[in-house]
Protein backbone atom coordinates (compact mmCIF):
# COMPACT_ATOMS: atom_id res chain seq x y z
CA UNK A 1 0.00 0.00 0.00
CA UNK A 2 1.16 3.36 -0.88
CA UNK A 3 1.69 6.09 1.91
CA UNK A 4 0.47 8.73 0.07
CA UNK A 5 1.13 11.50 3.14
CA UNK A 6 5.16 10.16 2.92
CA UNK A 7 4.99 10.29 -0.65
CA UNK A 8 4.09 14.12 -0.74
CA UNK A 9 6.13 14.77 2.19
CA UNK A 10 9.20 13.43 0.08
CA UNK A 11 8.17 15.59 -2.87
CA UNK A 12 7.78 18.37 -0.94
CA UNK A 13 11.39 18.14 0.54
CA UNK A 14 12.83 17.67 -2.55
CA UNK A 15 11.18 20.68 -4.08
CA UNK A 16 11.65 22.86 -1.22
CA UNK A 17 14.57 21.23 0.35
CA UNK A 18 16.53 18.98 -2.15
CA UNK A 19 19.97 19.18 -0.10
CA UNK A 20 18.24 18.35 3.24
CA UNK A 21 16.40 15.87 1.49
CA UNK A 22 19.59 14.31 -0.38
CA UNK A 23 20.71 13.81 2.84
CA UNK A 24 17.86 11.67 4.02
CA UNK A 25 18.07 9.48 1.03
CA UNK A 26 21.71 8.73 1.94
CA UNK A 27 20.56 7.80 4.92
CA UNK A 28 17.49 5.57 3.60
CA UNK A 29 19.42 4.52 0.13
CA UNK A 30 17.19 1.20 -0.78
CA UNK A 31 16.42 1.26 -4.80
CA UNK A 32 13.67 -1.01 -4.06
CA UNK A 33 12.04 0.77 -1.36
CA UNK A 34 12.11 3.82 -3.55
CA UNK A 35 10.83 2.07 -6.86
CA UNK A 36 7.67 0.84 -4.74
CA UNK A 37 7.06 3.93 -2.57
CA UNK A 38 8.03 6.73 -4.78
CA UNK A 39 8.74 6.60 -8.20
CA UNK A 40 5.74 3.78 -9.45
CA UNK A 41 3.09 5.40 -7.37
CA UNK A 42 3.92 9.31 -8.96
CA UNK A 43 4.16 7.25 -12.36
CA UNK A 44 0.55 5.88 -11.50
CA UNK A 45 -0.87 9.09 -10.08
CA UNK A 46 0.68 11.17 -13.72
CA UNK A 47 -1.20 8.30 -15.45
CA UNK A 48 -4.21 8.68 -13.78
CA UNK A 49 -4.13 12.63 -14.01
CA UNK A 50 -3.94 12.00 -17.70
CA UNK A 51 -6.91 9.57 -18.23
CA UNK A 52 -9.19 12.07 -15.92
CA UNK A 53 -7.79 15.03 -17.89
CA UNK A 54 -8.39 13.22 -21.46
CA UNK A 55 -12.32 11.97 -19.91
CA UNK A 56 -13.21 15.62 -18.39
CA UNK A 57 -11.51 17.46 -21.84
CA UNK A 58 -13.34 15.36 -23.92
CA UNK A 59 -16.68 16.45 -22.19
CA UNK A 60 -17.50 12.68 -20.51
CA UNK A 61 -18.49 11.17 -24.20
CA UNK A 62 -18.59 7.27 -24.27
CA UNK A 63 -16.25 7.17 -26.82
CA UNK A 64 -13.35 8.56 -25.21
CA UNK A 65 -12.62 5.99 -22.35
CA UNK A 66 -10.89 3.98 -24.96
CA UNK A 67 -8.69 6.48 -25.87
CA UNK A 68 -8.08 8.03 -22.26
CA UNK A 69 -7.12 4.34 -20.77
CA UNK A 70 -4.70 4.29 -23.90
CA UNK A 71 -3.38 7.97 -23.43
CA UNK A 72 -2.79 6.76 -19.54
CA UNK A 73 -1.33 3.44 -20.22
CA UNK A 74 1.11 5.36 -22.76
CA UNK A 75 1.79 8.34 -20.16
CA UNK A 76 2.94 4.86 -17.72
CA UNK A 77 4.72 3.12 -19.42
CA UNK A 78 6.50 6.40 -21.09
CA UNK A 79 7.87 7.48 -17.49
CA UNK A 80 8.67 3.68 -16.82
CA UNK A 81 11.18 3.02 -20.34
CA UNK A 82 12.45 6.88 -18.90
CA UNK A 83 13.12 5.87 -15.86
CA UNK A 84 15.02 2.82 -16.03
CA UNK A 85 16.90 4.27 -19.66
CA UNK A 86 17.67 7.06 -17.58
CA UNK A 87 19.00 5.18 -14.96
CA UNK A 88 21.06 2.89 -16.84
CA UNK A 89 23.00 6.03 -18.60
CA UNK A 90 23.07 7.49 -15.30
CA UNK A 91 24.76 4.23 -14.13
CA UNK A 92 27.24 4.32 -16.69
CA UNK A 93 28.17 7.59 -16.08
CA UNK A 94 28.96 7.47 -12.90
CA UNK A 95 30.84 4.64 -13.17
CA UNK A 96 33.64 6.79 -14.99
CA UNK A 97 33.16 9.81 -12.81
CA UNK A 98 32.66 8.14 -8.94
CA UNK A 99 32.64 4.32 -9.43
CA UNK A 100 32.49 4.54 -5.24
CA UNK A 101 29.15 5.79 -5.57
CA UNK A 102 27.70 4.52 -8.78
CA UNK A 103 25.55 2.13 -6.65
CA UNK A 104 23.43 4.97 -6.01
CA UNK A 105 22.82 6.14 -9.54
CA UNK A 106 19.06 4.48 -9.42
CA UNK A 107 18.13 6.56 -6.41
CA UNK A 108 19.93 9.94 -7.69
CA UNK A 109 17.79 9.16 -11.29
CA UNK A 110 14.30 8.42 -9.55
CA UNK A 111 13.86 10.62 -7.04
CA UNK A 112 15.39 13.64 -9.23
CA UNK A 113 12.73 12.58 -11.66
CA UNK A 114 10.28 14.16 -9.39
CA UNK A 115 9.62 17.31 -10.89
CA UNK A 116 9.58 15.79 -14.76
CA UNK A 117 6.56 13.50 -12.72
CA UNK A 118 5.07 15.87 -10.93
CA UNK A 119 4.81 18.37 -14.26
CA UNK A 120 3.20 15.02 -15.89
CA UNK A 121 0.49 14.98 -13.04
CA UNK A 122 -0.11 18.45 -13.35
CA UNK A 123 -0.34 18.42 -17.43
CA UNK A 124 -2.58 15.61 -17.14
CA UNK A 125 -5.41 17.30 -15.47
CA UNK A 126 -4.36 21.14 -16.77
CA UNK A 127 -2.95 20.51 -20.23
CA UNK A 128 -3.16 24.52 -20.56
CA UNK A 129 -0.02 24.92 -18.71
CA UNK A 130 2.90 23.31 -21.34
CA UNK A 131 4.82 26.39 -21.98
CA UNK A 132 5.16 26.53 -17.63
CA UNK A 133 5.65 23.45 -17.51
CA UNK A 134 8.87 23.16 -19.98
CA UNK A 135 10.50 25.97 -17.66
CA UNK A 136 9.67 25.02 -14.52
CA UNK A 137 11.59 21.42 -15.15
CA UNK A 138 14.48 23.01 -15.40
CA UNK A 139 14.72 22.71 -11.46
CA UNK A 140 15.62 19.41 -12.48
CA UNK A 141 19.25 21.13 -12.52
CA UNK A 142 19.26 21.93 -8.83
CA UNK A 143 18.14 19.22 -7.48
CA UNK A 144 20.42 16.71 -9.58
CA UNK A 145 23.57 19.70 -8.40
CA UNK A 146 22.80 18.79 -4.77
CA UNK A 147 21.95 15.09 -5.22
CA UNK A 148 25.33 14.96 -7.05
CA UNK A 149 26.91 16.44 -3.96
CA UNK A 150 25.58 14.65 -1.14
CA UNK A 151 24.22 11.38 -2.41
CA UNK A 152 26.77 10.99 -4.97
CA UNK A 153 29.71 12.48 -3.75
CA UNK A 154 30.94 13.98 -6.93
CA UNK A 155 34.50 15.84 -6.80
CA UNK A 156 33.60 19.81 -7.10
CA UNK A 157 35.24 19.77 -10.53
CA UNK A 158 33.41 17.14 -12.42
CA UNK A 159 30.25 17.95 -10.30
CA UNK A 160 28.65 20.46 -13.17
CA UNK A 161 29.88 18.80 -16.26
CA UNK A 162 27.94 15.62 -14.19
CA UNK A 163 24.82 17.46 -13.34
CA UNK A 164 24.16 18.98 -16.66
CA UNK A 165 24.58 15.40 -18.52
CA UNK A 166 22.42 14.01 -15.97
CA UNK A 167 19.88 16.64 -15.82
CA UNK A 168 19.57 16.61 -19.80
CA UNK A 169 18.95 12.70 -19.98
CA UNK A 170 16.10 13.31 -16.98
CA UNK A 171 14.57 16.17 -18.89
CA UNK A 172 14.93 15.16 -22.54
CA UNK A 173 14.45 11.43 -22.37
CA UNK A 174 10.86 11.60 -21.50
CA UNK A 175 10.08 14.06 -24.74
CA UNK A 176 12.02 11.46 -26.97
CA UNK A 177 10.08 8.76 -25.35
CA UNK A 178 7.12 9.72 -25.19
CA UNK A 179 7.26 11.27 -28.44
CA UNK A 180 7.85 7.35 -29.83
CA UNK A 181 4.89 5.50 -27.75
CA UNK A 182 2.29 8.34 -28.95
CA UNK A 183 3.71 7.25 -32.78
CA UNK A 184 2.95 3.55 -31.94
CA UNK A 185 -0.24 4.52 -29.81
CA UNK A 186 -1.49 5.86 -32.88
CA UNK A 187 -2.76 2.79 -34.24
CA UNK A 188 -4.50 2.27 -31.18
CA UNK A 189 -6.88 5.00 -30.82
Amino acid sequence: MVDVKQLLKDVLMLFMQPAMAWHVISRKGEKGSMMNTFLYPLMLFSGVAVLLGKIVGSGFEGESFFPAVVKMAVEFLTMFLTYHLAAFIVAKLSLAVAPESARHSFLLTGYSMVVVLVLELCLGLFPNFRIIAWIAQFYTVKIVWDGAAVLMRIAEERRLSYTMIVSVVIIILPMIIGRIMSELSVSLV
